[in-house]
């Protein structure tokens, strides 16, 4: 999990679909400053930044891993546009994983006495997934932050 740069131009997009919130792409083509190309595949983005990704944009874009999933979570377009987003429905769904685990715990245990063993995984498992879907969006916001300063070079 993490994040990155690429500063480049958007070649090609193979979008897969595109919801109310977010799009999904099956692949993105990035062609690089020195003339290679990098292929970003299978990405999650929240549409204020789809909305960006169009053949011919070039500029600075944020990327992200994130247990599951990867992404793009901002553009800085060399026409000064700037855009940012990230969902948080993983860390959502990961505390109502935590909650509807922990009260099916706890009334089995007030019911029967024992504890149901799918419950007891999902409760134990959802605490280090909110963790880290939380932790792979702090540290995508900090990078989108720190990087205000960043203007494309003139050409």
């Amino acid at each position: 999990m993490g994040v990155s740069i690429i500063d480049g131009t958007i070649e090609e997009v193979e979008l897969k679909r595109r919801r109310k919130l977010a799009s999904v792409y099956s692949r993105i083509l990035f062609r690089l400053p020195d003339g290679t190309t990098k292929t970003w595949g299978k990405s999650v983005v929240w549409n204020d930044v789809a909305d960006k990704l169009k053949p011919g944009t070039q500029g600075r874009f944020y990327l992200y891993t994130a247990i599951d999933h990867r992404g793009v979570h901002g553009v800085r377009a060399a026409d000064g546009t700037e855009v940012y987003g990230f969902g948080r429905v993983n860390e959502y769904a990961s505390i109502g994983v935590f909650v509807v685990s922990a009260l099916t715990v706890a009334f089995s245990i007030m019911a029967i006495g024992d504890a149901p063993l799918l419950a007891t995984i999902l409760l134990v498992l959802s605490v280090p997934m909110y963790l880290l879907y939380r932790n792979t969006r702090v540290q995508a916001e900090r990078q989108f932050q720190a990087d205000s300063g960043y203007r494309p070079p003139a050409g």
